[in-house]
C-alpha cells in the first residue's frame, strides 16, 4: 500500500534547510520535504550517511526504486484513502486556522493525493484520439 515505508540504505544527506533536504539515493539526487522522512531515518545534517525511510507513495511519485510496483487496484485504493485523508485534514485545518501542525497535516495529505492523481495518470496513459 502506498503509506507502507520504503527504506534506503546507505544514504549520503547532501544540503539541509528549513525545508527539508537534498540527498542521494543510489545514483538518484533527491530533494525531500521536511515532513515525508518516516520514523526510522538516521540521517540527519549535512553529510550523515545512513537510513532513509520513506512512504511509499512518495517513492512513487519520485520514481525511485522499489521491491514491487503497485498494480490499478492498489493505485485505486490508494487514491480513495488518500481523499478520504485529504478531506479530515481539510476539516481539522478549518477548524484551527492557526494550528500549524494542522495546516502541516493537511499539506502532507495533499501531495499524498497529487502522487496517487499523478499515478492514476499514468496507469490510464496517454489520452485516446
Amino acid at each position: 500500500m502506498p503509506e507502507t515505508p520504503v527504506t534506503f540504505e546507505d544514504v549520503e544527506l547532501i544540503e539541509a534547510d528549513g525545508l527539508g533536504f537534498t540527498c542521494r539515493i543510489g545514483n538518484e539526487r533527491v530533494f525531500v520535504g521536511k515532513y515525508v522522512p518516516l520514523n526510522g531515518t538516521t540521517i540527519r545534517v549535512s553529510g550523515d550517511r545512513g537510513l532513509l525511510a520513506l512512504p511509499r507513495w512518495f517513492v512513487e511519485q519520485q520514481g525511485l526504486p522499489v521491491s514491487r510496483r503497485m498494480d490499478n487496484q492498489d493505485v485505486d485504493a490508494w487514491w480513495a484513502a488518500a481523499t478520504l485523508r485529504v478531506a479530515a485534514a481539510k476539516e481539522v485545518a478549518e477548524r484551527s486556522p492557526s494550528d500549524a501542525d494542522a495546516q502541516a497535516a493537511l499539506d502532507r495529505a495533499t501531495a499524498e493525493l497529487a502522487a496517487a492523481m499523478a499515478a492514476r495518470a499514468r496507469r490510464q496513459g496517454p489520452p485516446r484520439r
